[in-house]
């Protein structure tokens, strides 16, 4: 290209720009705003609304725990000796009635060591009978009848009635009173060697059969009450002042269809720190409980006088409510008197109130709304 052809080139290019630009610039100034002053509209939001009356409400305190045997024991020997065989042979899971017995450990050297010492008594007192007839002659007929009554295999008689004075001290110095007791203490220990069951129920475990050699504190198995049980709830401390012992509480299974009635029996008077909780006990009978089952139940508190029934979703700030007010919002400051998972009892609302309850979170105080 030449030098005259690139200066031609150069201006026709400018020309054409500056032209454009104007052209551009006539026509900006032609174009009219589609907006318009004050015509911003301000966002209206839709909310959800209701009433709410006052009304009283007995409180409901919601328990959960779980249910135990109201009588479970281990069962421990006192005495050596070997298991028997019974009636009747035991295993975990047998049920037994009350008075039944449950293990019969042999006792034939105890039975034979009081037999010897029931005759040692018979022995003595045969000996001062001659005396007794003599010099204590008003004394004698009584102790003639205790001879004629004493058999040395059946449990052994009362002493007759013992006088102060001479017979008493004459007695003392022949040992009677010392074999007495001895007896009367023998006789006890040989109730150790049959077992009985205390209450009605079943066996949770068992540790010896027939032919097993026992030994004093070796445990025999454990046993429980299959018909009384006691249902353990712990109670928040701060609403442990609406439980009285006595109470009806319903009880419930969450795996089965079935309820139960049960009543307070005790209430401990010890707060578990960890939870700042307190435990009741209920006590509860019935067809289709077992030791461990899980539970709910309900307890029926005070009664809250002229109170508010509200979700606990629709609070703000912890102690405000959203109400519309001439087509906006307003935060209203509400008393909290008892609270559960799901509701929160109040006052402070009347009822003519428009409560907000759907959507609260993106709400604020004097926002324009439509119910």
């Amino acid at each position: 290209m030449t030098k005259r052809q690139w200066i031609v080139s150069s201006i026709l290019t400018l020309a054409i720009i500056l032209i454009g630009a104007a052209v551009f610039q006539m026509l900006g100034k032609k174009k009219e705003s589609t907006i318009k002053p004050g015509s911003k509209s301000e966002l209206i939001r839709q909310v959800e609304v209701t009433n709410f009356t006052e009304k009283d409400i007995p409180l409901e305190i919601n328990l959960d725990g779980r249910l135990q045997a109201y009588e479970k024991i281990n069962l421990m020997s006192e005495v050596t000796g070997k298991i028997l065989p019974s009636e009747k042979t035991y295993k975990t899971g047998s049920f037994f009635n009350k008075g039944d017995l449950l293990f019969n450990i042999d006792s034939k050297e105890q039975e034979y060591n009081l037999f010897a010492q029931r005759s040692r008594l018979l022995t003595a007192i045969t000996q001062i009978m001659p005396d007794l007839k003599f010099d204590y002659p008003d004394v004698y007929p009584k102790w003639q009848a205790y001879l004629n009554d004493f058999d040395i295999e059946k449990t052994t008689p009362k002493l007759p009635v013992i006088s102060e004075g001479a017979e008493k001290y004459y007695l003392s110095g022949k040992e009677i009173f010392n074999l007495y007791y001895t007896i009367k203490g023998l006789e006890d220990r040989l109730t150790d060697f049959k077992i009985h069951a205390p209450f009605s129920g079943q066996f949770t475990s068992i540790s010896v059969f027939p032919g097993s050699l026992v030994n004093p504190s070796m445990s025999l198995g454990q046993i429980m009450n299959s018909y009384a049980y006691e249902f353990v709830a712990p109670i928040a401390y701060d609403k442990i002042s609406y439980v009285n012992t006595g109470q009806t509480v319903t009880l419930t299974s969450p795996d089965l269809s079935e309820s139960w009635n049960g009543k307070v029996s005790r209430i401990s008077k010890q707060i578990d720190q960890s939870t700042q909780s307190i435990n009741v006990f209920i006590r509860v009978s019935g067809k289709g409980l077992r030791d461990g089952m899980f539970m709910e139940g309900q307890l029926m508190g005070k009664t809250l006088k002229s109170v508010v029934e509200i979700p606990r979703e629709i609070i703000v700030d912890q102690n405000y409510i959203f109400v519309v007010a001439e087509n906006r919002l307003v935060k209203k400051p509400i008393e909290i008197l008892e609270r559960s998972d799901k509701k929160l009892w109040v006052k402070g609302i009347n009822a003519e109130d428009k409560v907000v309850i759907a959507s609260v979170n993106n709400l604020y105080e004097g926002q324009k709304v439509r119910i």
